[in-house]
């Protein structure tokens, strides 16, 4: 079987039946559009040849004459300070994405505040949320938008300022609502 790629990276799916080329070549991966087949390279050869992944692994090995010791027995320490690596970066990532989390909801919640409690009439008695949103509302966004300038170290080091802003954004709530 031979694979045409077309402008695009753009090749016939060998999975199914087609005149148009629906299945996209990436560096690291494929995807068909029409199918949705999608996988690396291991899994591509796995699923033309009908083999497991280690049987697969060897055909590419042996196919493009990569010099693999792929019947040694890998080496556990490598393998597990790359996982570690892996779930450190993962832990990383979603620590930063949580810290934005609680920024942009509060930013919003005190946007509603502001909008929502808003005097409507001179005469009209001014809303506690109202007011709290006018005093806090600079400070959240200052932050929200600092934040994403930051690096990975700036970020870390206002760790504790966000926490309080995760409290105080849950008391207004509790408080308050939304």
């Amino acid at each position: 079987m031979v694979w045409k790629s077309t402008k695009g990276n753009m090749a016939l799916c060998p999975f199914h039946r087609e005149r148009h080329p629906s299945c996209k070549l990436y560096e690291d991966h494929y995807y068909c559009f029409g199918c949705q087949a999608h996988g690396d390279v291991i899994k591509l050869v796995q699923e033309l040849f009908s083999v497991s992944a280690i049987e697969a692994v060897k055909q590419i090995n042996s196919d493009f004459a990569l010099g693999l010791d792929v019947d040694k027995p890998p080496d556990m320490e490598k393998v597990n300070r790359r996982r570690r690596e892996i779930a450190e970066r993962k832990a990383s990532i979603a620590r930063v994405e949580h810290m934005y989390d609680v920024l942009l909801r509060y930013f919003t919640l005190l946007d509603k505040y502001k909008m929502r409690y808003a005097p409507t009439s001179p005469d009209e008695d001014t809303d506690e949320r109202f007011v709290y949103a006018l005093q806090n509302i600079g400070y959240a966004e200052y932050m929200l938008e600092t934040f994403n300038r930051f690096d990975k170290e700036q970020q870390a080091e206002i760790k504790l300022e966000v926490d309080r802003i995760e409290r105080e954004y849950k008391r207004c709530v509790e408080e308050w609502g939304e």
